[in-house]
């Protein structure tokens, strides 16, 4: 039996095993490997790294858009930054105020092999005549777009360590020059890693960036089964961008969502609302960072 071996730590490892291979090789950018698992359906790795899987990607990119695009009261212009599976774009063009979604990513020929391999994530999202489709770097994107983003989703790789190649685009500069494409009242939000107490590295350096470009910073978590972590967000935005407490926070995501014909079908609005709710231990770790957990 093929197994996908991947580590979670400096310590534990995951063998993941691979009923069939779909498809796997190497991009310019990143190598990749498209299989299906007994458990979690079809799944992707990027580089060794498992990204996604059919079975709970909805929890995922549920947990990653819905609580910026519901935060925000009427998301016109949405940036998406890497989401080449397409999941992130079915969700962000659910909302119905949405006028243009631009998504950039880099790499072409997987958002390609997405495409043809996994078309149903991105529910219809490819031919929309709403997305602007850029294959180019990020940062060099935002040095030419004229902005005016209500929102913007960041569903790049898991690169928050300092030392990996990809790691800028979680560091203050890169978000200093993102905010000079956000409208006034813009609500970004972006995965930023496993909410573990004994490895906080990665989501404190995504955390303390954001913080140094807005007003409020909120980490939040969902369990995704195939991640097995606590997988955490950062949603950040002006002050008072989310309201306080749990049942506040649900009166706002069920009334937005109602108001805009969504039917929140992995978390569902309460679930959303409770993902800001972190064990005590972990908020008290994350304080160090600054912001408010």
């Amino acid at each position: 039996m093929l197994e996908l071996k991947q580590e979670l730590n400096p310590s534990d490892r995951v063998y993941h095993e691979i009923e069939e291979v779909l498809a796997v090789g190497r991009t310019a950018w990143q190598h990749y490997l498209f299989f299906k698992s007994a458990v979690h359906g079809v799944c992707i790795a990027l580089d060794g790294d498992l990204q996604s899987c059919s079975g709970d990607e909805g929890i995922y990119h549920e947990a990653l858009v819905q609580p910026a695009m519901l935060a925000h009261p009427r998301p016109r212009r949405v940036l998406i930054m890497g989401g080449g599976e397409g999941a992130t774009l079915r969700e962000v063009l659910r909302h119905p105020t949405v006028e243009q979604v631009v998504m950039v990513d880099l790499d072409e020929e997987f958002v390609n092999l997405c495409r043809r391999l996994v078309p149903d994530w991105a529910a219809g999202g490819w031919e929309d005549g709403r997305l602007e489709l850029r294959h180019q770097d990020i940062a060099q994107y935002l040095q030419q777009t004229d902005g005016g983003f209500d929102v913007v989703i960041g569903d790049l790789i898991d690169a928050t360590e300092p030392g990996s190649p990809a790691s800028r685009l979680y560091g203050p500069e890169f978000y200093q020059s993102l905010a000079g494409a956000l409208a006034d009242g813009a609500v970004l939000a972006t995965q930023a890693g496993p909410l573990a107490v004994t490895a906080l590295a990665g989501h404190r350096r995504a955390r303390a960036s954001l913080g140094k470009v807005f007003a409020a910073v909120h980490s939040y978590g969902a369990a995704v089964p195939s991640f097995y972590n606590l997988w955490g967000f950062v949603l950040a935005g002006d002050a008072g961008v989310l309201p306080g407490g749990v049942g506040a926070l649900t009166e706002l995501f069920a009334a937005r969502a109602a108001e805009r014909g969504l039917e929140l079908e992995y978390l569902g609005p309460e679930a959303l609302a409770a993902a800001f709710a972190l064990p005590r231990k972990l908020r008290a770790a994350l304080e160090v960072s600054g912001g408010t957990a």
